[in-house]
């Protein structure tokens, strides 16, 4: 066992006896200016009565409220940017919400691929020829009007030219197609047979034989009951 310092000891008395005289020195104070003795020192606490409590509790939640709402991020709305449309811009934007209306047209006669086009308003013969393939061989320019503006629900019948440059259907050529004695341009002369057409109907009559009646060219893969129909009047056998 180690030995105290005896300078540690000395240090600590004179520390001990200097605490004494003070505590002394303050109860005689105590003592002649109260004529009685001090009390005996009392642990401290800390008591809060109901209403005190309720008060406190109250104001730190009105503080919490606060700080949560000042700190909670506020999403961000974001900015709609809207471009200001020109006067020439909106002068020439359809009536119908931006979308312009749709015209629906049967195209037929001397063009490669016949049917049914869809064009928008104001759209010309000439836009709905170029959306049928274009104009076929031997096509009569002048049956029709090129510059004309085009009509929801029309037919368009692009004529044709015979051999010999002369409109068929005229006073100057028989109007009547024969089946199967017509070459491929004679028969790109009927509505609905283009030069594809054309093609399978030489190579079919040349397989199969010659046609009895017209309604036989249903034998002929891509014609129809209305190719039929349409080129009854102009076609023999």
């Amino acid at each position: 066992m180690e030995a105290s310092d005896p300078a540690t000891s000395s240090s600590e008395d004179v520390r001990a006896r200097w605490s004494a005289g003070l505590r002394d020195a303050a109860a005689r104070a105590y003592a002649s200016g109260h004529g009685a003795d001090p009390p005996a020192p009392q642990p401290t606490r800390w008591r809060l009565d109901a209403r005190s409590a309720a008060t406190a509790a109250a104001v730190l939640a009105v503080l919490a409220a606060v700080a949560w709402w000042g700190l909670r991020a506020e999403p961000a709305t974001p900015l709609a940017v809207v471009a200001s449309a020109s006067p020439s811009a909106l002068a020439s934007a359809p009536a119908t919400g931006g979308v312009a209306a749709a015209l629906i047209v049967h195209v037929s006669g001397a063009v490669r691929s016949p049917g049914l086009v869809e064009l928008r308003v104001g759209a010309r013969i000439a836009d709905a020829i170029e959306l049928a393939g274009g104009l076929g061989r031997r096509a009569d320019e002048s049956s029709v009007n090129l510059a004309r503006p085009v009509a929801d629900g029309e037919h368009i019948v692009v004529g044709r030219l015979d051999a010999a440059g002369a409109p068929v259907g005229s006073a100057a050529t028989p109007a009547r197609v024969d089946l199967n004695t017509a070459d491929e341009a004679a028969l790109e002369t009927l509505p609905g047979v283009g030069e594809v057409l054309a093609a399978r109907i030489v190579a079919d009559r040349e397989a199969n034989g010659p046609f009895a009646v017209v309604e036989d060219l249903e034998r002929v893969s891509g014609v129809g009951p209305s190719i039929v129909e349409a080129i009854a009047d102009l076609a023999t056998t």
